[in-house]
């Protein structure tokens, strides 16, 4: 059967449904019945415009690998440390927008790999480090970046659940680009105020 994702209007509804679910409960554990019913939909809805749940999962993620791709681009040109900091906002900023599908790539990517877009995401985010990381420095800066990339997109998503007050969101941002300075070049960012 073939996709039918362009012809789906309106499939904000039932992509940010299946990303949810396959955050919170992962790949397997996640049943296109529910994320049907999440989205207000019918299976065979779903099924119509979706040949498979991997299908979904691709149609899910693809906005975030995409722009993801767009941001390994830019930092091609990053040599300097200012920046490398402007990138870190840009890169937090990147997250908070995608955060339900960096949540599923970083906790069920091991569990999915084989799957093209969590191949191409993970390749990268592999990417992205290996261009992130100062000229000579060891394998422990790609550790430090993945320590702090996996715990930004944790903190992204958990945020809610562990604090008792919100914390609005331009504080977490603040401090997420703050600790990825620390991890990534060494250092502190602030942001402008």
């Amino acid at each position: 059967m073939q996709d039918r994702t362009r012809d789906l209007g309106g499939s904000a509804p039932l992509l940010e449904s299946a990303l949810r679910h396959f955050a919170n409960v992962g790949f397997d554990g996640a049943s296109l019945q529910r994320i049907a019913t999440d989205a207000g939909l019918s299976k065979s809805s779903v099924l119509y415009h979706f040949s498979s749940k991997e299908a979904l999962l691709d149609a899910a993620l693809r906005p975030a690998v995409d722009d993801l791709a767009v941001l390994v681009e830019e930092i091609v040109a990053l040599s300097d440390d200012p920046s490398r900091r402007a990138f870190l906002v840009r890169f937090v900023d990147y997250l908070y927008e995608h955060r339900l599908a960096i949540a599923v790539i970083f906790n069920h990517g091991r569990a999915l790999a084989g799957h093209a877009v969590i191949d191409e995401a993970d390749a990268l985010v592999r990417d992205l480090a290996a261009r992130l990381k100062p000229a000579g420095s060891a394998d422990r800066q790609m550790l430090r970046f993945g320590v702090a990339l996996s715990g930004a997109a944790f903190m992204l998503v958990a945020a809610d659940r562990w604090s008792i007050d919100h914390v609005p969101d331009e504080e977490v941002r603040a401090e997420l680009v703050d600790v990825l300075g620390e991890f990534v070049l060494g250092h502190p960012v602030s942001l402008p105020a």
